[in-house]
């Protein structure tokens, strides 16, 4: 069987890196449960545990792997909150800004009518209403949009 192997862009220092079809395969069991011991992950690959460790640890040097997480449930307001700026604008220096924040979990810059996707985890809407009218402040936000999650979907893995 002939590896395939996918470009992944490692955003700390702009090298495309390779990863294999067993990279893939370990990344999309990881994303579904970060906590998945690695003799699990081996047992349903069908390679070995240190083969496992090695790739998680290469590809966490490397930068494919830039944290491990968890994803709760909570009684807190999320929202999404899109931005849109003005034209000659650094989209990167006001989404790195934001993901420094309390609250903002994500910050994502994206196409379309909005330039800037932030995902927001707060106590209350008074705390939201603090982060969008923070955002607004700046010169060059032209506009902001904001989503309330109604209800989180996980995966597979939440059912177990």
């Amino acid at each position: 069987m002939r590896n395939r192997f996918t470009k992944y862009e490692n955003l700390t220092n702009t090298v495309t890196l390779m990863i294999d079809n067993l990279d893939k395969q370990i990344l999309e069991l990881m994303k579904k449960d970060s906590r998945c011991p690695f003799v699990e992950i081996a047992s349903q690959l069908g390679v070995s545990e240190g083969t496992v460790r090695s790739r998680v640890h290469k590809m966490t040097e490397d930068g494919i792997i830039r944290g491990f997480t968890i994803k709760t449930s909570s009684k807190n307001v999320k929202a999404l909150v899109e931005i849109r700026i003005d034209v000659n604008t650094d989209t990167e220096e006001i989404a790195k800004e934001l993901s420094s924040y309390d609250g903002v979990t994500e910050v994502f810059e994206v196409t379309g009518d909005q330039d800037i996707i932030a995902i927001v985890d707060v106590e209350s809407s008074q705390n939201l209403n603090e982060i969008i009218e923070r955002v607004r402040r700046y010169d060059n936000i032209l506009s902001t949009r904001t989503r309330l999650i109604l209800k989180e979907h996980f995966g597979d893995s939440q059912n177990v």
